[in-house]
């Protein structure tokens, strides 16, 4: 489940690599091209895979990025796995029925770091088509969502990206075990982030640790040298969000490159209200 070289994200097609198959962020694929304009416009779904980046990307699944879109490398989506933490307890309050309009997303006052960032919306709400699992990043792979909602957000001085993927399925038992494999999945995301650096001659320094707690979501920070792809390249740390209510996986990431206007990292302290204002959205 957001940065300035990051690629647009896309649900990735079925048999297509991770991310690689489909561009991560489509709603952020032309924030680029639009970096010198004061107000992002709403880039147009991508069409094919793209590369994605550390954690994200709108259209299929995609993350804008200043520099051409990678090819995205074929790492094969992970297996969904069990996790060991039961589901929270999802409500069918405020539920979208498949296809429908998705849950209002968070005001860019509400995103992390919005004192600082200063997020803008780009454009509004796009309804994405979905083929196959939806890839969130190199760790986690989502199936048998039926409905895919996305609003990205571009920072003030335009080095960070947010982005918002809203995911609806046939039914709660359905989107329940998608949030457990989304858990499960960043629980590993250590041992995965630091064998594709291996695989691709970094350092391999990937740390993931769980943030934030609530009764139905869990954040998390990973920080490490980027692989190229779904992520841009480089010292980073890539924040993510995901709550579950009824029916509806909702999930918030967005990046911290190391350059990014100097500024200081992002207190984790402020993950439990991110959460909880995500939660609330959910039922409105």
């Amino acid at each position: 489940m957001s940065m300035s070289r990051r690629r647009p994200r896309n649900a990735v097609l079925a048999g297509a690599g991770l991310l690689a198959a489909l561009a991560v962020y489509g709603v952020c694929q032309q924030a680029t091209a639009s970096a010198t304009d004061t107000d992002a416009q709403a880039p147009a779904p991508a069409a094919a895979p793209a590369t994605a980046s550390p954690t994200a990307a709108p259209t299929t699944a995609p993350a804008p990025s200043r520099t051409p879109a990678p090819t995205r490398t074929a790492t094969p989506p992970r297996a969904s796995a069990p996790a060991e933490t039961a589901a929270p307890p999802g409500g069918a309050t405020g539920r979208p029925t498949a296809g429908s309009t998705a849950p209002a997303p968070l005001k860019p006052a509400e995103l992390p770091d919005g004192d600082r960032r200063r997020w803008k919306p780009m454009g509004e709400v796009k309804s994405l088509p979905l083929s196959g699992d939806f890839q969130l990043n190199e760790c986690v792979s989502i199936a048998k969502a039926t409905a895919w909602h996305q609003q990205g957000f571009l920072g003030e001085t335009r080095d960070t990206l947010a982005v918002q993927d809203t995911l609806t399925f046939p039914d709660e038992a359905t989107a329940a075990a998608a949030y457990r494999t989304t858990v499960a999945a960043m629980k590993d995301c250590q041992a995965t982030s630091r064998e594709l650096q291996k695989k691709n001659a970094l350092p391999q320094d990937a740390t993931v640790r769980q943030t934030a707690k609530s009764a139905d979501g869990t954040a998390w920070q990973r920080r490490w040298t980027g692989v190229q792809g779904m992520s841009s390249p480089g010292d980073q740390a890539n924040h993510v969000y995901a709550v579950l209510r009824g029916d509806v996986l909702a999930l918030l990431h967005y990046d911290e490159v190391a350059s990014a206007s100097a500024a200081p990292s992002y207190d984790l302290r402020g993950d439990t209200a991110v959460l909880r204002t995500l939660g609330a959205r959910l039922t409105q």
